[in-house]
């Protein structure tokens, strides 16, 4: 069968960057959709594919999210398909699955799956046990084990949250070159973590490896280059990308993994390539649909129908189909966001920043691919840019800072 399912309303849970490209996609194809609103980060909601919003509560709490959703949806019988996005949306799901409604359609990957991509620790052992390339790794839970495993693994290293939800301070990773940056980055156990992993620091460019899986084998399978991201240290979101060849080695990783974990549904591989050696590193799994997902929707793969359909229970065609290399992305807004925050921290010079913003506008207006423009649906774009905007000159929206959309 093809990636689709009879006309329905979808609710989105989780209303950034990816929202818009999903809306638009299920909406043409003639499902009428709904978005969460949890805060203001977004913008889907104001495209013309999102016919209404669910105004969740603010609240951080994964239990008084879900309570939230189960009431909603109980007053909302018409909505069929519940399809999370947002990564802290998923990593809940299977622990509030018991207070949802049993007659509705859920967009997630197999439960397996879903648990082990989310426990980084876990997920680490699989891969090393699989014979698969992963930089050396320390999982701790002291401060004391912390310090022993950068002896350990020694520098330069990165440490990362278990939970990646949940960031230490402002970065989702800490890049640290020497002792010296150990100490002064890390005085102390970062509140609010149970684990923290400790890795070798892999000197290269990020591959993302996009794909859908039909009961643990690969259907589609889109490789694709990070450039640059919205931070300097390029442990941030990445702001452009271009779809690269599917070589036998990242191919390996996918159906290995895939396999491993009995994989049914979408997600995203993510491993590093040393520069300098040309090898390849495991880096991590987001069981869900990827954050710049436009790429893999611009190269005709349709992850977020396949995503409906194999939930729905449909039966897809087991061919594998592999994005054509040579198609580039760009978000704009979060480059240019995070050049300006660069900039105000003292990270980047003013030349650097205006380079940076020079660089941006360029591949703005050659790239065809963009991760949230469309001329048929400007909107949403306008105000993710009106929020970088002085506040008298916002435009739209309320002007909150958009840290995820």
């Amino acid at each position: 069968m093809t990636a689709k399912i009879d006309p329905t309303t979808i609710l989105l849970l989780g209303n950034y960057r990816p929202a818009l490209t999903v809306a638009r996609s299920l909406a043409a194809q003639g499902h009428r959709i709904w978005v969460s609103l949890d805060d203001d980060a977004g913008a889907a909601g104001s495209s013309r594919a999102v016919e209404g919003q669910w105004r969740n509560t603010a609240s951080i709490d994964p239990d008084v999210q879900y309570r939230a959703l189960a009431l909603f949806l109980a007053d909302r019988p018409d909505i069929r398909v519940v399809f999370p996005l947002a990564e802290a949306y998923v990593r809940a799901f299977y622990a509030h699955r018991h207070l949802l409604p049993d007659d509705r359609t859920y967009v997630m990957p197999n439960q397996t799956a879903a648990e082990v991509c989310a426990d980084k620790g876990r997920l680490l052992d699989l891969v090393t046990k699989a014979g698969l390339p992963v930089a050396r790794n320390v999982t701790v839970g002291t401060y004391e084990e912390l310090r022993d495993a950068a002896r350990t693994v020694g520098f330069p290293l990165i440490v990362k949250p278990a939970d990646s939800t949940i960031w230490i301070g402002a970065r989702k990773v800490l890049i640290l070159e020497d002792r010296a940056a150990f100490d002064a980055a890390l005085t102390e156990w970062p509140s609010g973590h149970a684990a923290l992993i400790v890795q070798s620091y892999v000197d290269g460019p990020r591959l993302n490896l996009y794909f859908a899986a039909q009961h643990g084998r690969a259907i589609r399978y889109a490789a694709v280059r990070i450039g640059q991201t919205d931070l300097p240290d390029r442990t941030g979101l990445a702001t452009d990308g271009v779809t690269i060849p599917l070589e036998p080695s990242l191919r390996d990783i996918g159906d290995t993994l895939i396999a491993k974990l009995d994989y049914h549904g979408v997600g995203c591989i993510q491993v590093l390539r040393d520069r300098h050696t040309g090898e390849l590193s495991f880096l991590e799994i987001n069981a869900r649909i990827g954050g710049n997902h436009t790429i893999t929707d611009a190269c005709g793969l349709e992850l977020d129908r396949i995503a409906v359909a194999l939930a729905s229970g449909g039966v897809l065609d087991d061919r594998l189909n592999v994005a054509k290399d040579g198609v580039r992305y760009v978000w704009t807004t979060g480059a240019l966001r995070g050049a300006a925050i660069a900039l105000r921290d003292g990270e980047i010079s003013p030349s650097a920043f205006l380079a940076q913003v020079l660089q941006t506008l360029f591949l703005a207006v050659t790239t065809r691919t963009h991760i949230t423009f469309r001329l048929t649906d400007p909107r949403p774009t306008l105000i993710l840019l009106s929020r970088a905007l002085p506040n008298r000159l916002r435009l739209f929206g309320s002007g909150r800072p958009d840290s995820a959309a």
